[in-house]
């Protein structure tokens, strides 16, 4: 977790401070991009990481893929008005992803575990829904810096107890890749959406996680079975319908401070 935060900060806070906008807007919005940070990344990156070691692949995916509800949810629930598309897709794509993983459902599981995804699925959504109501006037990559280095700095006593060690060099290369591009990167992409589309629709993607992963399957050998395929088709239809939903009931995006 540290490791992963601490490369996306070092390849994102350089970035937010061009022009003192990092420093700027810290001194302009520090609690709130404090509580951004610590809901949007350190809580749930800690809930999901202690959730996942006691709970079945296929089940944590399901239990994961909540996070577009949960953002459907709040959304209305500080709206106060439901968008019919967007539930409706996000529903179904819901659908999709427990057919997805039908055949793996069937492990037992622990039930606190199972808990801590959940509650790490709505720390996500949370966090989406907050930063577009709250820091719509700072720029994706301060906010995306802000939370990768806050929670960076809150997570390094957990290393205390770990003896200390040198990964591999091939450890360490997709440590290096996990942590910039498919964490830094993908990070600051989704609070860009964030401030374009709104948080539901930004949160959409978490359906399409455990979708490429079936294709990714592909060329080792693993042909996804016809369960599979029907809950790819719900995933790839329920995101349509929620992304293509008007946009005047509740979830115009704000328009967001150029860096």
């Amino acid at each position: 977790m540290v490791a992963r935060t601490g490369l996306s900060a070092l390849l994102l806070v350089p970035v937010a401070l061009r022009d003192g906008a990092f420093v700027r807007e810290w001194r302009r919005h520090p609690g709130s991009l404090l509580t951004a940070s610590v809901l949007q990344m350190t809580l749930p990156i800690v809930l999901l990481t202690i959730g996942q070691q006691h709970v079945a692949a296929g089940l944590a995916g399901v239990l994961l893929g909540t996070q577009p509800v949960w953002a459907t949810v709040l959304a209305a629930a500080v709206e106060r008005r439901v968008r019919p598309g967007a539930a409706v897709g996000v529903v179904v794509g819901l659908a999709g992803v427990v057919l997805l993983f039908w055949k793996d459902l069937g492990g037992a599981s622990a039930p606190v575990s199972g808990a801590l995804l959940v509650a790490a699925a709505a720390c996500y959504a949370a966090g989406a829904i907050y930063i577009q109501r709250v820091l719509t006037d700072v720029h994706p990559i301060t906010v995306a810096a802000s939370a990768l280095s806050v929670s960076c700095l809150l997570l390094l006593p957990t290393l205390a107890p770990v003896p200390a060690r040198f990964p591999s060099p091939a450890t360490a290369l997709w440590l290096t890749v996990l942590g910039t591009v498919a964490t830094g990167g993908s990070l600051a992409l989704f609070y860009v959406l964030i401030g374009r589309v709104g948080a539901v629709r930004a949160n959409l993607p978490a359906y399409l996680a455990p979708a490429f992963a079936l294709l990714y399957d592909i060329p080792l050998g693993h042909f996804p079975t016809a369960t599979a395929l029907g809950g790819l088709a719900l995933i790839l239809t329920g995101s349509a319908v929620a992304a293509h939903s008007p946009r005047h009931q509740g979830e115009e995006p704000l328009p967001r401070a150029t860096l």
